[in-house]
């Protein structure tokens, strides 16, 4: 039945354009009947055209060319309303800013919210690095050294965390799971008001790496991840 129905929204169309077209330039319908027939796409349509008085100098050949313009137009508009085709609309965010940087190189380099989610990070160096509120969600971290790091309200949930360095790293409200219990190193690093499962935090505290300070924000390790 698809058939039947496209040729009858085309002929409301094009009916409804055609009574637009002709209350512009002066010809009579009945208003009932219009304000009855004419879906409400086209009297918006018809209500955005162009002035209805005929200029004195136009000539009836470019009359008539105006109307076949108007008519067209109208069409266009009316059929592309009722067929829900519209302009592609871009779809910014869900994509992340880096993906395959595995041995790379960021240290020092600011990276606060970027995306790192689902990169294969392995063995990236981020030594020094501000990553406040970086997300690395399902990165492959495996033996990246964050030696220092900024990760202030970072998400590291659900990352492979074997073997990272987290030593001396800021890591203040960060998110984890289970795998921050991976980590290589986490001597000196500031677990304050981090996101930590009562186990794993238990098992971070009786870690012999467990010691220290931060020397940025001189909190002790072991307070910080509110160890007995």
């Amino acid at each position: 039945h698809w058939g039947s129905f496209a040729r009858m929204k085309v002929t409301t169309v094009c009916l409804g354009a055609l009574a637009c077209a002709g209350a512009a330039h002066g010809f009579t319908a009945p208003v009932a009947s219009r304000a009855m027939h004419t879906p409400v796409a086209l009297r918006s349509a018809s209500a955005q055209a162009p002035s209805v008085a005929l200029r004195m100098s136009e000539t009836p050949s470019e009359s008539a060319r105006r109307r076949v313009v108007t008519v067209a137009a109208g069409v266009a508009l009316a059929f592309t309303s009722f067929a829900g085709v519209g302009p592609a609309l871009a779809v910014s965010g869900g994509v992340n800013d880096f993906g395959d940087v595995a041995g790379q190189d960021f240290s020092g380099q600011n990276l606060s919210r970027k995306d790192f989610s689902g990169a294969n990070a392995q063995n990236t160096k981020f030594q020094k690095s501000i990553l406040k509120g970086t997300r690395f969600f399902k990165a492959d971290l495996k033996g990246a050294d964050f030696t220092g790091a900024d990760l202030t309200n970072a998400s590291l949930e659900n990352s492979k965390l074997d073997g990272v360095l987290l030593t001396n790293a800021v890591l203040k409200g960060v998110y984890t799971d289970q795998d921050i219990e991976k980590v290589k190193d986490i001597s000196g690093a500031d677990f304050s008001d981090a996101q930590i499962r009562p186990d794993i935090q238990q098992k971070l505290c009786a870690r012999p790496d467990a010691t220290g300070a931060n020397p940025k924000t001189k909190a002790d390790t072991r307070e910080s991840l509110m160890c007995p």
